[in-house]
């Protein structure tokens, strides 16, 4: 039997339908056809190797027509071609993770890369849950291999398929944000970036998408939109204490507004007594707002009480400490802030910059220590002569 090529587009059509009939009425046709078979091959793999639903009996039928009609070589290869997208829907993890050599997981995914447009064609008949397959794939190398690149990559083949696939560009969004954008890269899709956080917001449970919004703005510097986004991310969650907690943030600095910083980060509190940022939050308002040492220096125990990991409050009481005179404990301090052992407590080039000038101002303007002064300004020299 000998199809048009409006009959095998309509066959086609019938292999990636979502219905089980349709599947069933064209494997029937395509039986004994080895020429159409061939022709076929892609969108018969896809239903043999790539089924979203429990229907083991289509799936073998669609495989028992690739092995009859298929070359054992060529049909091996459609397997290998998109086994990684079958490996992206279930759980179970190589322990040598992405970055091993010769690892069979970067192997199939570079098997996959190389025929992806020969594929798409056909995800687009059906393109929703391929879409998914996509989101879950590239979800999955952004935590066990962090090759933000490649993921990139698999977040916008899901855009593509699906344009309203929310978890797709709110996938997105963090990582040019995150990888770029914070670096000075990629401006150009400031605007791209803030319309896919938004977009991705559907209930209060996802505020995290006002939160970044916010924080985008920040970082390009434009200050009046990310108060704007704070306000509309409070209005539709009111008790969100990160909300709380950055546009606290912000109020005090750049805006130096400490009395509404102080009265969102007391909110905060209220939600939620004892959050660590909150309290440094507040601890730093006292400090630099209003003067108020003693309660400043309270909150800060508060924190550092429940262990190092909070290094933003050592570095605040060293600021406390030298304000008060106390210049030894403003030293302790300052160096619990900067480093933990060989390492800085932060990874932001921004916060331990601001951290070493602090160093070096004490050393040399307040200890008389040129040596030490000299020694954190080879440290910042180096930092900033390393790239992002």
């Amino acid at each position: 039997m000998s199809f048009t090529k409006q009959e095998i587009t309509q066959l086609t059509n019938l292999l990636l339908s979502p219905e089980e009939t349709n599947k069933s009425i064209a494997l029937g046709l395509l039986q004994n056809n080895a020429p159409i078979v061939e022709q076929l091959q892609i969108p018969l793999s896809i239903v043999a190797y790539l089924s979203n639903e429990n229907q083991a009996h289509i799936e073998g039928l669609a495989h028992e027509i690739l092995l009859q009609h298929i070359p054992e070589e060529r049909l091996r290869t459609l397997q290998d071609q998109i086994l990684i997208l079958n490996y992206a829907q279930y759980k179970f993890k190589v322990s040598e993770g992405w970055n091993t050599y010769k690892n069979p997981l970067r192997m199939l995914l570079e098997l996959h890369q190389n025929v992806i447009e020969a594929y798409l064609p056909y995800f687009q008949i059906n393109p929703v849950p391929y879409a998914k397959i996509y989101t879950v794939l590239a979800s999955r190398m952004k935590t066990e291999w962090n090759n933000h690149h490649k993921v990139l990559f698999f977040y916008e083949k899901a855009m593509e398929l699906d344009p309203e696939n929310t978890q797709a560009s709110f996938g997105f969004a963090t990582i040019v944000h995150t990888h770029f954008i914070k670096k000075g890269q990629r401006l150009e899709d400031v605007e791209q970036v803030l319309h896919y956080y938004i977009k991705s917001y559907k209930t209060p449970r996802n505020i995290v998408s006002y939160r970044n919004a916010a924080l985008l703005c920040q970082d390009v510097g434009d200050i009046p939109q990310a108060i704007q986004y704070y306000d509309q991310g409070l209005e539709l969650c009111p008790d969100d204490t990160v909300l709380l907690n950055n546009y606290a943030n912000l109020l005090m600095y750049p805006l130096r507004n400490y009395h509404k910083a102080r009265e969102l980060a007391k909110k905060g509190l209220e939600i939620l007594p004892t959050d660590l940022s909150l309290l440094d939050t507040l601890a730093n308002i006292e400090l630099y707002g209003f003067r108020n040492y003693e309660e400043a220096e309270a909150l800060f125990m508060k924190v550092i009480q429940k262990g190092d990991d909070h290094h933003y409050s050592f570095t605040g009481l060293g600021d406390l400490y030298l304000k008060t005179g106390d210049y030894e404990k403003a030293e302790m301090y300052y160096l619990k802030g900067l480093h933990n052992g060989l390492q800085y407590t932060s990874r932001e080039i921004t916060e331990i910059v601001l951290k070493l000038k602090k160093m070096i101002r004490f050393y040399g303007r307040y200890m008389n220590d040129s040596v030490r002064a000299e020694h954190y300004y080879q440290k910042l020299l180096k930092l900033k002569s390393k790239p992002f």
